[in-house]
């Protein structure tokens, strides 16, 4: 298996912790003599991909406006955008030819200066694999249309002139839909809807105005979930790149788990579940680097790569991980760990168990929803090492399994204040006055 991941860096951010935690936070050193409290470099602590950010308003495909042609059944899904600087205003429209299943995205807008109006279209060759980008200017006098073909080797990123190539479908006109600033909610911790799962997981998607402005609203989260949202879907050795604010970021590739979303075509379901899988198990409660092992199938069915040394150096099975982020239907946890934890026990691998805060929530990782135990939802794979998919409510999903080593889970009166442990008078996980003192 690529150990991708291995790097779950996936944390709970300050605003998220201090809801899931409330204030147990530890009293000074000096005024409770002999606590040692977790050095953050043991864990490797960052700022990361927070589970509140893990939406599926935000990922939802369903949040763009749609309209069908009655004679060719194509759908066209159309957004705007406008640029703050500018003041330009873009009209992208995407479809899907039914016989090639070639996926189009072009994108039209005028010049304000020249009045100079604009068609850029792109498509990938399913055969060739090149990128080909189409622009038609069209003159504000005269009314003739100018155009211009570019293809691209996505292997050596050289560009060329190309002959004209009609389009199966050119896009209709479309009303402008209604600002999507909500379909992410105030924060924008979310993928922006209906941008890269329609439009594909490719960069040329990241130089849309949308993706922009979400990024620029939370660019510690918005990297983060870029991060981990690349490494889910990209094999080893692709990426991709944005720069903001002067600021270059690298997100590189890992599982491999969405190649059709990562040849620049629409998402499709199985990928989608997939994606979503692969978030839910790297999301960190605590903010904590923690080594894991995820396994399961990709989505042709065959297995994601794995080693026994692997196998030896995760032993513990921790949960499984499902849904559909991009349907609206959520993100579900379960557990698989051989033993329930006690009272005293607090591990920071936590998204696979129910709440145990008392909060009312059903999960350790809101809106991660806790559903059960993954042996009575889920179905093995031939060997019993990890689940194919499981089924909530009536719907089946792919899934994702974890394993995780033994040494991240704690007791209270090991004489460290774990950051899965709480101030108090007791002696519980979240009560631990033997390693973490009163509270203040």
């Amino acid at each position: 298996m690529t150990r991708c991941a291995s790097y779950s860096r996936i944390a709970a951010a300050v605003l998220a912790l201090t809801a899931a935690c409330g204030s147990g936070q530890p009293a000074p050193a000096s005024r409770f003599s002999g606590i040692r409290m977790q050095n953050p470099a043991e864990l490797d602590t960052e700022n990361g991909l927070i589970a509140i950010g893990l939406s599926d308003a935000c990922f939802a495909l369903t949040s763009a406006p749609t309209s069908t042609d009655p004679v060719t059944g194509i759908t066209y899904t159309t957004t705007t955008s406008t640029d703050p600087l500018t003041g330009i205003t873009y009209t992208t429209t995407t479809w899907t030819d039914p016989a090639t299943l070639i996926a189009y995205t072009q994108k039209a807008w005028t010049d304000p200066l020249t009045l100079i109006a604009y068609t850029q279209t792109t498509w990938t060759d399913p055969l060739t694999g090149l990128l080909y980008t189409q622009t038609t200017a069209t003159d504000p006098l005269t009314g003739v249309p100018t155009t211009t073909t570019t293809a691209t080797d996505p292997l050596t990123g050289t560009t060329t002139p190309a002959p004209a190539t009609p389009i199966v479908a050119v896009a209709p006109a479309a009303p402008a839909p209604a600002p999507a600033v909500g379909s992410c909610g105030i924060g924008l911790n979310g993928m922006p809807p209906n941008l890269l799962g329609l439009q594909g997981l490719r960069p040329n998607s990241l130089t849309d105005d949308h993706f922009k402005r979400w990024f620029a609203a939370d660019p510690k989260v918005a990297n983060a979930l870029m991060k981990y949202l690349v490494k889910c879907s990209l094999p080893p050795g692709l990426g991709m790149s944005f720069e903001y604010g002067g600021i270059s970021y690298l997100w590189a590739g890992g599982l491999g788990l969405a190649p059709h979303w990562a040849q620049g075509e629409s998402i499709p379901e199985d990928e989608q579940q997939l994606v979503t899988a692969c978030l839910g198990a790297h999301a960190n409660r605590y903010g904590a680097h923690v080594p894991i092992s995820v396994l399961g199938n990709q989505a042709d069915g065959t297995p994601i790569p794995y080693t026994d040394d692997e196998l030896s150096s995760f032993p513990a099975t921790e949960g499984c991980f499902f849904g559909n982020l991009f349907k609206k239907d959520g993100l579900f946890s379960a557990n698989d760990r051989p033993l329930a934890l006690t009272d005293d026990q607090s591990s920071v691998r936590a998204c696979a168990m129910p709440d145990r805060t008392g909060s009312g929530a059903s999960s350790m990782c809101a809106p991660i929803k806790y559903a059960g135990n993954c042996r009575d939802l889920c179905q093995p794979d031939p060997t019993n090492l990890y689940y194919l998919s499981c089924t909530v409510d009536g719907k089946t999903y792919r899934a994702l399994s974890t394993r995780i080593r033994p040494d991240g889970q704690y007791t209270c009166g090991d004489g460290v204040c774990q950051v899965s442990e709480s101030c108090g008078t007791g002696s519980s996980w979240n009560n631990c006055a033997l390693d973490c003192g009163p509270c203040n």
